[in-house]
């Protein structure tokens, strides 16, 4: 367990011997994701001191989740990628108790999933963690539609489409594949975890023809970090369940309790009525100060991403100009090193600052701090 300065104040990080963090990194996992909303963790007391079905509550907030997205069903999963395992064991197994109790075992099951090769991110173990393997289609830049018609056969379980800033271009369109996919038959599953805010992203995948879609519960709703949902048409949805805790499938390790669906129920409906522009315009001025903070040093290049359709939280992008004795992976263990101890991101070949966890003086902490290691 990594030990640095132990703060003064009285808590239980303090007496773990573990040393707090500025997050500029966003909503990521290894940084705990989003600070949670008061809502939810007010549910999370109460819902702490009764006893439910677990069931009867995933029906309830299930419903929610379906009138939120314009799903035909929905349910608490155990973030995003608990929603990809048991997306895969439904696409693969269904709600036959049979194949369902097989699961990872998928031999003479339809267990394939097409994927954009530039679509490929560490969280392909969860297809493959319940029994299902990968058919790449495309290059980087470029896919064609045939690609797609050859690659679907008997063995296709599914089509999946990553929705995240991870991926790069040269993808068909999302309304292209869905269109193929449902001629055969097959269905489409999105990665949509770190799209939130803006609201109409809730529904965005569903209109246009996604069959499952997996949010995470941690980032942008603000609820308990090991939450999310999944929503989508009602018998994948009975499939997911067939395969998921309280039962005994291929999903019972990614167990949700009572008190984290009710943080989140308590995380959505708050969310859903949240003015998130005020939040936006925030963040952005907070890049802004950032920005304008590190425009004063020759050894950097900025780059300032403000749309939400690539985006949910504006992002500040670090490169270090020709002759800077500087790279991104020196720069972050440098201010992961420091005090106060700051946390960023490496994507690609750029420094990665995210504004959407960064609160009070935190964005000129930030800059200033990284003006005088690159300078």
């Amino acid at each position: 367990m990594p030990v640095g300065r132990i703060s003064t104040v009285d808590n239980i990080y303090a007496r773990l011997g573990v040393t707090p963090v500025i997050n500029a990194a966003g909503t990521e996992t290894a940084s705990g994701g989003a600070m949670m909303v008061p809502e939810a963790l007010e549910a999370m007391q109460q819902a702490a001191k009764q006893y439910v079905l677990v069931e009867e509550l995933n029906d309830a907030i299930g419903w929610r989740i379906a009138e939120a997205t314009g799903a035909e069903a929905g349910m608490v999963t155990s973030g995003a990628a608990g929603g990809l395992l048991l997306s895969a064991a439904a696409c693969i197994a269904g709600d036959d108790p049979a194949k369902v109790s097989r699961l990872p075992q998928s031999g003479g099951m339809a267990n394939q999933f097409i994927i954009h090769r530039s679509h490929r991110i560490n969280y392909d173990h969860m297809f493959r963690a319940a029994g299902g393997e990968f058919v790449e289609i495309g290059i980087p830049r470029t896919t064609y539609e045939w690609e797609l018609r050859d690659a679907i056969n008997e063995s296709t379980a599914g089509v999946v489409w990553v929705e995240s800033p991870s991926v790069v271009g040269g993808t068909l369109p999302f309304e292209t594949v869905v269109a193929i996919a449902h001629e055969y038959n097959v269905p489409v599953i999105v990665d949509a975890a770190s799209m939130l805010p803006p609201v109409s992203h809730l529904r965005l995948w569903i209109e246009q023809g996604a069959d499952l879609v997996s949010y995470s519960g941690g980032k942008g709703i603000r609820g308990p970090q090991n939450s999310g949902m999944l929503a989508g048409r009602a018998d994948l949805i009975a499939g997911a369940r067939a395969s998921s805790s309280p039962r005994t499938g291929v999903g019972r390790a990614a167990k949700v309790s009572r008190e984290t669906m009710a943080g989140f129920a308590a995380a959505l409906e708050r969310f859903l009525e949240h003015d998130h522009d005020v939040d936006f315009r925030e963040h952005l001025a907070q890049a802004e100060v950032i920005c304008e903070i590190l425009g004063e040093s020759q050894r950097v290049k900025i780059e300032l991403i403000t749309d939400q359709r690539i985006t949910p939280d504006p992002v500040v992008r670090l490169a270090p100009v020709a002759g800077a004795r500087w790279t991104p992976d020196e720069l972050r263990a440098r201010l992961l090193a420091g005090d106060p101890r700051i946390y960023t991101r490496r994507e690609h070949h750029y420094l990665v600052i995210r504004t959407h966890c960064l609160h009070g003086d935190e964005p000129e902490t930030v800059a200033r701090a990284i003006r005088e290691l690159v300078g």
